[in-house]
């Protein structure tokens, strides 16, 4: 094992900090190490794989498709991205799609897109983006920049201009970044760098407002959030709030390279040929496969299914946080969990110790850790879990 982690620290740009083992395979919500140690997966490769490491279903889909066609680029159509695309306008309020490889890339079209629109039916200067204080849109120059964050920019100074920044879930002040230039608003409506927070009603009410008086753009960031995550197909389901512009990745393709974004065919009318593009954004395989995503996830039963998964991990935690008295709070969206602790417990720590007891779990921010398990994670697996997270937990204080 050392071997190995050695090589890796060798050989790649330290932007990682790994954890202390090597994975040789993973199936359904279990990963094991080149050790054959097991592991219960409460992940899913930070929220991707929805459906489970190596679906059969998905697996059998891939190897078909890569049979027929693997990789064309987009200067010829290929039918897997034409029926992704249909459905995707199908269940929800879009009329076009745009593929590309992942989140990040999504937050950037989507962005060029609400510019490229306002610019052209407005003036040219429409062109100043808002974002939001604790918001995560990648790490592309321009994602950092939205995000404003101190750990996120600091040393890639100068950042892409244009971007105006304002608290999350605060209505105080927000109409004084708004302006004739204003071309867009972007938001996550669970925002999950800082734990699970919701975005609240009176926000977003006067985000509506604010951007209906002054002709901006709506961009709802759901690369995460989407797919089934919360509960619904997509998190806009649940908000009364519908998007000029979605941006989703992660879930669509249980792990394959594929995102991209929604609008409406008003808006999409800006973009012309040439003014973006991408050589692997919708690929046939990923496409396939994501079809394939769709048809399972978006199913009213699977859903529903997904929120009783996510009362047996809330039950399960409020149990524990009763036993361990470490908790300050537990929030969820769906199975997006996140549980805040006080100053005894090291996070750090914690996910050592969760891992050395065969549990995979996610880093927050230095109080908080996170659980983005896969939405078809067996009730049994949760509880077992859950167990050993308790056990973990008391391990610490013992110290």
């Amino acid at each position: 094992m050392k071997k190995f982690i050695n090589e890796y620290t060798n050989y790649t740009v330290p932007f990682y900090g790994p954890a202390d083992f090597v994975v040789k395979k993973a199936k359904g919500s279990y990963v094991w190490d080149i050790n054959n140690k097991k592991y219960i997966d409460f992940t899913a490769g930070i929220a991707v794989t929805n459906l489970g490491h190596s679906n059969n279903d998905l697996v059998k889909i891939l190897n078909h498709q890569s049979r027929n066609a693997w990789h064309l680029s987009n200067l010829y159509i290929n039918m897997p991205a034409i029926d992704l695309a249909k459905k995707l306008c199908q269940k929800t309020f879009a009329e076009k799609v745009f593929f590309c490889n992942s989140g990040a890339e999504s937050i950037e079209a989507a962005v060029k897109t609400a510019r490229k629109y306002t610019s052209t039916k407005f003036h040219k200067n429409k062109n100043e983006i808002i974002s939001f204080s604790s918001s995560f849109h990648g790490r592309t120059m321009l994602g950092i920049a939205l995000a404003k964050a101190k750990n996120l920019i600091e040393g890639f100074a100068p950042l892409p201009k244009g971007i105006k920044n304002h608290p999350y879930n605060k209505i105080e002040d927000l109409e004084t970044v708004f302006s004739e230039k204003t071309s867009a608003v972007i938001l996550e409506l669970v925002q999950w760098q800082s734990g699970i927070t919701k975005a609240e009603k009176k926000f977003l009410t006067k985000i509506k407002q604010l951007a209906n008086k002054h002709k901006a753009l709506i961009i709802i960031d759901e690369v995460q959030s989407g797919i089934g995550r919360t509960g619904t197909f997509f998190a806009y389901e649940q908000f009364n709030i519908v998007p000029d512009i979605l941006c989703f990745a992660k879930g669509i393709s249980n792990g394959l390279p594929l995102g991209g974004i929604l609008t409406s065919n008003k808006i999409a009318e800006a973009m012309t040929v040439g003014s973006h593009g991408t050589t692997f954004g919708g690929g046939p395989i990923a496409c396939a496969v994501g079809s394939s995503v769709v048809d399972i996830i978006s199913k009213k039963a699977f859903l529903k299914n997904v929120l009783k998964k996510e009362r047996i991990f809330l039950d399960g935690l409020n149990s524990i946080a009763k036993k361990v008295e470490c908790v300050q709070s537990i929030s969820s969206a769906g199975l997006w969990i996140s549980i805040e602790f006080n100053d005894d417990i090291n996070i750090d720590n914690l996910i050592a110790k969760s891992h050395s007891r065969g549990l995979m779990i996610l880093k927050a921010n230095t109080s908080t850790v996170r659980f983005s398990p896969s939405l078809i994670i067996d009730d049994v697996l949760i509880q077992k879990g859950l167990k050993i997270f308790e056990s973990s937990i008391l391990d610490l204080q013992k110290k």
